[in-house]
């Protein structure tokens, strides 16, 4: 018990200084995992959407807007026969959506909404609460085979003689 002990405070020191808060990785981590959880199109995302709704106004009014000609276009004819919007249309969503992601990213909404991104309870992230699993599974698993040698009481002499058993096998 004492060795396991000295052992996770061991692991601990010398894992804390490599998942520094301030590390670039972890900035670049924290930015993709924002970006996984993006619409993958602005303009067909709910205006009560939380996400809509910690855009700027007046990006909030261009994306309205947007959405307004987009209906326009659906009934030319032009949509009607191809299936999809012309490439002026097109050109204007991916701008849109381009503008909202960068948006999104750097509004107060957003950062403030979940400021530690890679922490996934109050003081690990993903990669710790792993570590923190193996190392249980680790221990469980020894403390099982420890278990399993004395249920079959292999893990010690027999006690059924009084007299102490003698290895003759080793002179």
């Amino acid at each position: 018990m004492k060795t396991g002990m000295i052992t996770l405070m061991l692991i601990g020191a010398f894992a804390w200084p490599l998942a520094g808060c301030h590390s670039p990785t972890r900035v670049a981590d924290s930015v993709a995992m924002k970006r996984h959880s993006m619409p993958e199109s602005w303009v067909y995302e709910s205006s009560r959407s939380g996400k809509v709704k910690a855009l700027p106004r007046a990006l909030r009014d261009r994306l309205q807007a947007l959405r307004d000609d987009m209906v326009v276009e659906q009934g030319t004819r032009y949509f009607s026969f191809y299936g999809h919007y012309t490439p002026e249309m097109q050109a204007r969503i991916d701008s849109m959506n381009a503008a909202c992601t960068e948006s999104y990213l750097v509004s107060d909404i957003a950062i403030a909404s979940n400021l530690t991104p890679e922490l996934q309870s109050m003081t690990m992230s993903d990669m710790d609460m792993w570590w923190d699993d193996q190392i249980s599974f680790d221990i469980q698993r020894r403390e099982f085979v420890d278990d399993w040698r004395s249920l079959w009481m292999t893990d010690s002499p027999s006690i059924l003689n009084r007299l102490p058993i003698v290895d003759t096998a080793h002179p």
